[in-house]
């Protein structure tokens, strides 16, 4: 139970609190520009968790309620929220369809990075739908209603676990049914916990309006996240199959119409959840989030933040007097002319030259050092010899590591033919 505030100071405090937020994410992407540690690396969340203040403060000066008035209902969307990720998470490790770059170098930091980032995915889409639906749009969006009984619940829960193991016994081809696949499994169980919040119960009496402001939501949440991705050092990097070539961010054009049907997901499991949420379910959700975190750093985390420690391809003297002149900033050093590392350093034009190469290749497109030092184990020793490399040999000679799939390489090889 929250404190109830009367709406007037409600929405006097509104206010504030939205300029104090919108202040925050000016700050950060300033921050974010000048590359001022640690806001590289969480930027994702330090925009997130202000925007979602934005908008919950909206609804308040719309006359809804804040979810701020209710921290433990709060606390529980957040985690449900991230429990609900971790569940695709789980599917990606099978469809490999995205994965994480230049994530924080300490397991401790990574995973409450991870977890922080992932609660916020339940209020991106919620909120902007509670916004929608207080500014009256499509509230009465009605048509054709449609029957739903016990029988068409089971087809649709069939459906959905048809799907979804088609889904993961031929994801190279069927990868866009998961954006549905999990929908039809949740919502015939909302459907008899709780008709009220049912989207099929919406559909049975015609009521179209909230799924249609979900899936706005959605599509709206779906371009947040992919803009607070694409500035953002720490990432993800989707490899789609046959989609590979054209992104907006780092989404191909039409992955964002997977966006609205992930809301109706989002709605339907948050809402079969968060009633269950006892002393039994927290700690089995701690259990599977635990479980897919450690997958996730096996098979879907491709590179930590890059350190000069592991700089491959230099001596530790060089190294050492990097250090003493303050090029400690692996990104800092990609950047820098050979001759100012030489003179500042106090290093040979070909150790300054040898030093920037490797920092180039390691903070090119997530590679990082671990697969830079691979790479130029192989003789692969500079972003333009990546550039002349074939990706089919090259990851033949990476192999058989989880990490560097095909696909990646294949990214590493155009970032590279970018970048010379």
């Amino acid at each position: 139970m929250g404190i109830r505030i009367p709406a007037a100071d409600a929405a006097a405090l509104a206010r504030p609190r939205i300029v104090a937020a919108a202040l925050v994410l000016v700050g950060a992407a300033l921050l974010r520009y000048y590359e001022i540690p640690p806001v590289s690396t969480w930027l994702y969340v330090l925009a997130w968790y202000p925007t979602l203040l934005i908008l919950d403060q909206l609804v308040v000066l719309l006359g809804g309620e804040s979810v701020l008035a209710r921290p433990r209902a709060l606390i529980t969307m957040l985690w449900w929220s991230a429990v609900i990720w971790f569940l695709f998470e789980a599917i990606n490790i099978r469809l490999q369809d995205w994965y994480y770059v230049f994530l924080p170098v300490n397991p401790l930091e990574r995973w409450a990075g991870i977890t922080l980032s992932l609660a916020t995915v339940v209020p991106a889409v919620l909120l902007p739908e509670r916004v929608l639906d207080r500014l009256g749009v499509w509230r009465q969006l009605h048509w054709r209603p449609i029957a739903v009984g016990p029988e068409q619940l089971r087809g649709a829960s069939r459906l959905g676990w048809a799907a979804l193991a088609a889904t993961l016994a031929f994801p190279r081809y069927l990868h866009p049914l998961t954006w549905g696949a999990v929908w039809l499994i949740a919502e015939p169980l909302l459907y008899r916990a709780d008709p009220e919040r049912s989207l099929f119960a919406d559909i049975a009496r015609g009521e179209w309006g909230r799924i249609a402001r979900l899936m706005a939501a959605g599509l709206f949440a779906g371009v947040l996240w992919e803009s607070f991705n694409a500035a953002s050092r720490a990432k993800w990097i989707y490899t789609v199959p046959f989609l590979e070539h054209v992104k907006v961010f780092e989404m191909p054009p039409i992955g964002f119409l997977g966006f609205p049907f992930f809301a109706l997901e989002v709605w339907s499991l948050y809402h079969v959840l968060a009633p269950r949420t006892t002393a039994r379910t927290v700690l089995s959700s701690v259990l599977f989030a635990g479980l897919v975190l450690a997958g996730v750093d096996h098979w879907t985390v491709s590179s930590v933040s890059p350190r000069l420690a592991e700089l491959p391809g230099i001596s530790d003297a060089v190294r050492a007097r990097l250090q003493d002149a303050g090029w400690t900033d692996v990104f800092r050093l990609a950047r820098a002319p050979a001759a100012e590392v030489a003179y500042r350093a106090r290093i040979t034009p070909d150790e300054a030259l040898a030093a920037r190469q490797a920092a180039r290749l390691s903070t090119l497109r997530g590679i990082g050092t671990r697969h830079a030092a691979a790479l130029m184990a192989g003789g692969v020793r500079s972003v333009e010899a990546l550039a002349r490399a074939d990706p089919d040999s090259l990851w033949r000679m990476l192999r058989p590591s989880p990490r560097p799939t095909p696909a990646e390489v294949r990214v590493w090889i155009r970032a590279a033919q970018r970048g010379t």
